[in-house]
C-alpha cells in the first residue's frame, strides 16, 4: 500500500512538474481592447534590467513612455516594446535610427516605432540635448 502511494504520488508531482514546463500559447498579436480601453504588454529594460508590465488604457500608455523619457534624460538607457504587436517572424534585422533635439518628436517617433513592433531604445545626451531613438525589428 506504501509502495503504490508513493508511486502514485510521484506521478502527480510529476504530472504537474511537466504541465508547468509546457510552452504557453502563443498570445494573440493583435491589439486587445476591453471596453474602451486598449491593453498594452510591455517589455522594458533600464539599463540592462528587464521588466514586464501590462497597461491599460492609451493614457497609461502615454505615462510609461514619458516615464521611460525622464529615465533617459536622467542618464538610463531605456529599451521598450509593445509584445502586442512584436512580430515574430524571424528576418534580417530592420534598424531605423531618429535623432533630434526635440522632446515631443522623438516621444512621438518612438510610440509610433512601438506601435509598428518595433523594439525601441532612447538614449540622451545632456551635453548636446539630442535624443537617440533606436527601433529594430
Amino acid at each position: 500500500m506504501k509502495k503504490t502511494f508513493t508511486i502514485v504520488a510521484l506521478f502527480a508531482v510529476l504530472g504537474t512538474i511537466a504541465t508547468s514546463c509546457q510552452k504557453e500559447n502563443e498570445f494573440d498579436k493583435t491589439t486587445i481592447e476591453v471596453g474602451q480601453n486598449t491593453i498594452y504588454r510591455v517589455c522594458y529594460s533600464i539599463d540592462g534590467k528587464i521588466y514586464q508590465l501590462t497597461l491599460i488604457g492609451d493614457d497609461a500608455w502615454h505615462d510609461f513612455l514619458n516615464r521611460m523619457f525622464a529615465l533617459a534624460e536622467e542618464g538610463h538607457t531605456v529599451t521598450f516594446n509593445n509584445e502586442n504587436v512584436t512580430s515574430q517572424t524571424v528576418s534580417a534585422k530592420d534598424v531605423v535610427t531618429y535623432t533630434t533635439t526635440n522632446k515631443d518628436e522623438a516621444l512621438s517617433w518612438a510610440e509610433r516605432m512601438g506601435n509598428d513592433g518595433y523594439v525601441v531604445t532612447i538614449k540622451y545626451d545632456k551635453g548636446t540635448g539630442v535624443y537617440t531613438c533606436i527601433a529594430e525589428k
